[in-house]
C-alpha cells in the first residue's frame, strides 16, 4: 500500500469514474486501474462495486474511506512543514473571496496586505460563498474568505470563524413586501427571489430557493442590483447593503426569517501552514467584522 494507491482510490470513490479520476489526477487510466487492483490485492479485499464503467464503495471501502483521506490530508501535512523546514516558502498565494463585503474594504486591504509582504504575489478571484470550501479542498486555491453557510465535515479543510455576519432578507422600500406588517410563507413564496447559485455539487439546503420564482446568481452585488432595479427579493449580508438601509433605498422583509446570522470564515486546506499575510489579512477581517 502507497500513496499513490490511497489517493487513486479516494478520487474514483469521489468521481465514481476511472476517467474522471484519471483526468483529475492527470495521470493513464490503466495506470490508476492497476493502483486499485494493486490496494485491492494488498488488503485481499474489493474496494469497489463495478457496474459497467460506474463504481460505487463496497462496505469494506466505506469503512477505510475517512481513514485514507485522512491519511492524504497528514501526508500534505508533512510535506508542508518539511518545506517550511527548508526554506522554501511559496512566493504566490491564491485567495478567494465571496462578496459580502464591500469591495472598496477589498481593494484596500488588497492594497496593504501587498505592501506588507512584498515577497509574495497575491491573486484574489472572486466566487460564490457556495464554492469557497471545494475551491479550497481541490486546491484550486490556497485560501479563501466569505460566509459559511454549511459547514462540512471535510477533513481536507480547515474552517476559522472570523466573525458572525448578519444576513437580511431585503426589497426595495417601494416593494409590496415592505408595506406588509408581517409577511407569510405563502406571500414570500409567491414573489420573486434573487438567489446564490453556486457550481459545487454537493447540496446545500441553506442557499436552496424559498419562492416559487427565482433568478439565481454567484455574487450578491448582482442580486442586490436585482433587488433594487427588479420586482425581487433576496438574502443579503448586512455590510454590503447597511448604507441603503439607512437611505431607506432598502427595507427588511418582516418574515420570521428576515434576519439571520452566518460565520464569516477562512477557509484553509487541512495541514497547510497559515501564511503570514493570511494571518495579518484574518485579523484586519476580524476587526472589521466586529463592527457589525
Amino acid at each position: 500500500m502507497n500513496l499513490s494507491q490511497i489517493e487513486a482510490f479516494c478520487t474514483i470513490a469521489d468521481t465514481g469514474s476511472v476517467s474522471e479520476a484519471a483526468r483529475q489526477l492527470d495521470c493513464n487510466r490503466t495506470k490508476l486501474s492497476m493502483a486499485i487492483k494493486a490496494l485491492e490485492k494488498d488488503l485481499q479485499i474489493d474496494l469497489f462495486i463495478r457496474t459497467g464503467n460506474h463504481l460505487t464503495l463496497s462496505e469494506a471501502g466505506k469503512a477505510i474511506y475517512k481513514d485514507c483521506q485522512n491519511l492524504l490530508v497528514t501526508a500534505a501535512r508533512i510535506r508542508q512543514t518539511c518545506a517550511q523546514v527548508s526554506g522554501e516558502f511559496n512566493a504566490e498565494v491564491w485567495i478567494a473571496r465571496d462578496d459580502s463585503l464591500p469591495d472598496d474594504m477589498w481593494l484596500d486591504l488588497s492594497h496593504k496586505l501587498n505592501n506588507q509582504f512584498p515577497a509574495t504575489s497575491f491573486n484574489l478571484v472572486l466566487a460564490s460563498s457556495g464554492d469557497l470550501a471545494n475551491l479550497v479542498a481541490t486546491r484550486q486555491v490556497d485560501f479563501a474568505f466569505g460566509v459559511d453557510y454549511e459547514r462540512i465535515d471535510d477533513p481536507h479543510i480547515a474552517y476559522q470563524p472570523l466573525g458572525k455576519i448578519r444576513m437580511m432578507s431585503v426589497c426595495s422600500a417601494d416593494h409590496k413586501l415592505s408595506q406588509l406588517r408581517r409577511v407569510s410563507d405563502d406571500e414570500l413564496r409567491n414573489a420573486m427571489q434573487a438567489v446564490m447559485v453556486y457550481l459545487n455539487e454537493k447540496d446545500n439546503p441553506e442557499l436552496q430557493p424559498f419562492s416559487l420564482r427565482h433568478i439565481g446568481f454567484s455574487s450578491f452585488d448582482y442580486m442586490l442590483k436585482t433587488i433594487m432595479e427588479e420586482d425581487a427579493w433576496g438574502v443579503l449580508p448586512e455590510p454590503l447593503i447597511r448604507h441603503l438601509l439607512r437611505q431607506q433605498k432598502l427595507s427588511v422583509i418582516k418574515h420570521t426569517y428576515g434576519l439571520t446570522q452566518e460565520d464569516y470564515c477562512m477557509f484553509t486546506s487541512a495541514g497547510m501552514a497559515e501564511h503570514p499575510g493570511m494571518t495579518w489579512l484574518a485579523d484586519r477581517l476580524n476587526e472589521y467584522l466586529f463592527d457589525f
